[in-house]
């Protein structure tokens, strides 16, 4: 679990998680690689102060996909 963002205001933070196997980015398409070859995406999730975790639908290759999709 990596801290992409953090927003003091609304007590919040955008973390991601990286998800092993198939499939492509919801926006464009694309993945990524390991150096060992193995795809992987990122699924990212809002999560709260007071813990609770709010996951966002779909997996992508970048923060910038991410934004995209669900502005």
């Amino acid at each position: 679990m990596k801290l992409i963002s953090r927003d003091p205001f609304a007590r919040t933070e955008l973390h991601r998680e990286n998800e092993y196997g198939g499939g492509s980015c919801q926006w464009c398409g694309g993945t990524r690689k390991t150096k060992c070859g193995q795809k992987y995406l990122y699924r990212y999730f809002m999560e709260t102060d007071g813990g609770r975790r709010f996951p966002y639908a779909g997996v992508f290759c970048s923060i910038s996909c991410f934004r995209s999709y669900h502005a």
